[in-house]
């Protein structure tokens, strides 16, 4: 956590080099506490499902790696341009990762309207119970998915902007994206390894 009222590029004594978490100074310190609010006075047996969709290009290298003091790394990439699969689904209140549905490209309203409508609702099994946590990105039309959502009998509430660390599903995400650059060269295709890391996660 910054101290306040410090700078990030200034060492102080004790300080030690860490990587930065994001901060977006957009964001709205009022209608997060508002959010939080909102989620910790759900009902005790409300069933959450935070939604999001992540892109992932199809080859991952290391960036990281190992040589004496004072020595460069060097590392072996594809010159190769590689496709892009993308994947949408939601975490439940227990961390598991449900509704999956994955693509080539990447996201627009009418796939993400296409997947909440015959993929996600479909999978409730408590509609009544549900609530469908998400942000605020264009391609998640707030109308259109409210009259989904009432359809099918869920609830839906929207993040804050500029909020993505208040959406568990980013970690998830992160974990993922992680265990590929670590592991996917053992895999034929960017597929197998891709399945392989939802299974181990």
């Amino acid at each position: 956590m910054f101290r306040k009222g410090g700078s990030l590029c200034e060492k102080a004594p004790g300080d030690y080099a860490k990587k930065k978490t994001p901060f977006y100074i957009e964001r709205d310190e009022q209608e997060r506490a508002e959010f939080i609010e909102t989620i910790n006075n759900l009902p005790n047996d409300a069933e959450a499902y935070y939604a999001d969709e992540s892109g992932f290009e199809e080859d991952y290298s290391r960036t990281y790696g190992y040589s004496p003091k004072g020595e460069r790394v060097n590392g072996d990439v594809y010159g190769t341009h590689f496709g892009r699969t993308s994947i949408v689904g939601a975490i439940n209140n227990n961390n598991e990762f449900t509704a999956g549905f994955a693509f080539k490209g990447s996201m627009n309203s009418d796939l993400f309207e296409g997947w909440l409508e015959s993929v996600f609702a479909p999978s409730l099994k408590n509609p009544e119970k549900s609530v469908l946590i998400m942000d605020n990105a264009r391609h998640h039309p707030k109308a259109r998915i409210q009259d989904i959502a009432d359809e099918y009998g869920f609830r839906v509430i929207f993040l804050p902007k500029y909020s993505p660390d208040l959406n568990p599903i980013e970690k998830f995400w992160a974990n993922i994206k992680n265990w590929l650059r670590l592991h996917m060269r053992e895999f034929c295709s960017f597929l197998t390894g891709l399945a392989m890391a939802f299974q181990r996660r």
